[in-house]
């Protein structure tokens, strides 16, 4: 059977309003999950999730995210911030964008491709590669063209 994408899409609600909604169902499982106010079921689920994270946290700088994650929510006695600042030797707003990173991580990991923002930002490294990637084929076309 041929895996045809744009049918994922189509099945699955990929709008920047509705995966801003998953992140923010991920962001209030974790806080209920770091305050205990979770159910088993989630608890199990979250628990998973990051047993997940972490088999793909082997770059230095994901390690770092899942490390901030497991912290900040899932340690017996949670790490503040500023904990977190002075442990990872990191600025806080660094902290920060390591937990929005790893939410939005999580929400990949739980929902698949209906966490994933389908349409890339201009600042992305994706957007600039691929723009990049057009104007040279441009240019080589172009000389290929003269010659």
């Amino acid at each position: 059977m041929e895996v045809n994408v744009q049918e994922f899409i189509e099945l699955e609600d990929c709008s920047i309003l509705a995966i801003k909604n998953r992140y923010k169902a991920v962001r209030r499982a974790l806080n209920r999950f770091k305050y205990r106010k979770s159910s088993p079921e989630e608890r199990e689920i979250l628990v998973e999730a990051m047993q997940k994270y972490k088999s793909m946290a082997i770059r230095e700088e994901k390690a770092r995210i899942y490390n901030v994650m497991l912290y900040y929510y899932f340690s017996s006695c949670p790490l503040t911030d500023k904990q977190l600042t002075k442990l990872f030797n990191i600025d806080r707003r660094t902290v920060y964008k390591d937990i929005d990173k790893g939410i939005k991580d999580l929400t990949v990991i739980l929902y698949g491709i209906g966490g994933i923002e389908l349409l890339p930002e201009e600042e992305s490294p994706a957007f600039i590669k691929a723009k990049l990637q057009e104007a040279i084929t441009k240019k080589l076309t172009e000389e290929f063209g003269r010659g």
